[in-house]
């Protein structure tokens, strides 16, 4: 909010009139005498503007002294607000019990703006920072952004760096993320590669280690593929390190079975709104909102941010959920739609081995008694079959 927006809302401030023609000379008139004024609005006729309450005596009067026509039409702000129900001290104590709430909110963690990150989620870093005792709601004068930052980032390995810094009532927090670091090959230990599945050899990359394969070879799972024995200078046999990448073709069977009754919800169409408010990060006991006496439901919540007056910040939060109520309902799918999901579960099935499929073949059978559709697939996939076993030599004595 504009530092000077509180201070009229405060001390108050006048609308004048006056007439378009006689504007310009009262406005040369004000800037010589140094008496400022703001919001010039234009009508047909005439021109408002606003002016101070500490410079309204004194700027009509220059205006009546050099005969310009001059008008008070509102006032406004907390002097006047009080003035109009000075009788009712109850509510002018509200008032200002709730400006001395508004100003000693100042003192506690509104919100948390968070920027740098793109793969963390920013609730992982919100979690973070809650270990660190930064949250909404949490009191200023207590955070040591220094120690904040050096816990965050020796709680939680996600994080490379972090700036942690307070502007007014919100807490700005700048991350980047650790970059992953490439595995580290062990120089001390002598591995083997194997195979992790059987299959027929596509394409070897040796990095280390002496190639027992040769592109076309069927190999069956466990066989040697990379030997940690290699030819050294002077015919010597010296152990190392095998690894690289092994192509193969490899064969799967899966099978599939989809149900044909399944439970689906059917949705009554019937909703229920709860809402509820927070302050401070904390829910407001009056208006906790007893949860839906729905037995299944769905259910979506909307936060927002309550602004006084429309435009002033304050820590309080509105969430409205809405539960939508459904039953659950037993259907008979047919096999068309049995054999959709079953061709979705294999596609996933498939893209859970990483590799490329050569080919798959597949055969739908249905069972109406069982009631169940059983998906037989066969497929072909690319797959690097390369797996590291530590070898172990014995010294000799």
């Amino acid at each position: 909010m504009n530092f000077y927006k509180i201070v009229h809302l405060v001390f108050g401030e006048y609308k004048l009139k006056t007439d378009k023609k006689s504007f310009p000379r009262l406005a040369n008139l004000l800037s010589y005498q140094k008496l400022g004024f703001w919001g010039v609005t234009h009508t047909e006729n005439d021109i408002t503007f606003s002016v101070s309450v500490f410079t309204a005596d004194k700027i009509i009067n220059q205006a009546l002294s050099a005969h310009i026509p001059i008008k008070i039409i509102s006032k406004k702000g907390l002097p006047f607000v009080f003035s109009k129900y000075r009788r009712r001290y109850g509510l002018i104590f509200g008032m200002a019990f709730g400006l001395f709430l508004l100003f000693y909110a100042q003192l506690f963690v509104w919100k948390i703006e968070i920027s740098g990150n793109i793969n963390v989620s920013v609730a992982e870093i919100e979690q973070a920072l809650a270990d660190c005792n930064i949250s909404v709601g949490g009191f200023i004068p207590a955070i040591n952004t220094g120690s904040a930052e050096n816990k965050l980032l020796l709680n939680h390995n996600i994080l490379s760096s972090a700036a942690i810094g307070i502007r007014g009532n919100h807490v700005i927090v700048s991350v980047l993320e650790r970059i992953p670091t490439p595995s580290i090959v062990d120089k001390n230990g002598y591995y083997n590669v194997i195979a992790a599945y059987d299959g027929v050899i596509l394409d070897i990359d040796a990095a280390e280690g002496f190639p027992e394969v040769n592109v076309g070879d069927v190999v069956c799972k466990g066989q040697l593929l990379i030997n940690s024995f290699i030819e050294g200078k002077y015919g010597s046999v010296r152990p190392t390190h095998a690894r690289g990448m092994v192509y193969a073709a490899v064969k799967q069977e899966l099978k599939i079975e989809i149900p044909l009754n399944r439970t689906v919800k059917n949705y009554s169409g019937k909703t229920q709104t709860k809402t509820f408010y927070s302050l401070l990060g904390k829910k407001i006991p009056l208006f906790i909102e007893e949860p839906t006496d729905y037995a299944y439901f769905d259910a979506f919540s909307v936060t927002d941010n309550i602004k006084l007056f429309g435009f002033i910040d304050i820590p309080l939060r509105k969430t409205k959920t809405t539960y939508s109520q459904y039953s659950l309902k037993q259907v008979r799918i047919t096999p068309d739609t049995a054999k959709k999901y079953a061709e979705t579960e294999l596609n996933h099935r498939l893209k859970e081995y990483n590799g490329q499929v050569l080919e798959c073949t597949t055969r739908f059978v249905t069972d109406e008694i069982k009631g169940v559709c059983t998906l037989y697939a066969n497929a072909t996939l690319k797959l690097d079959i390369a797996k590291e076993t530590e070898l172990k030599i014995t010294p000799q004595g």
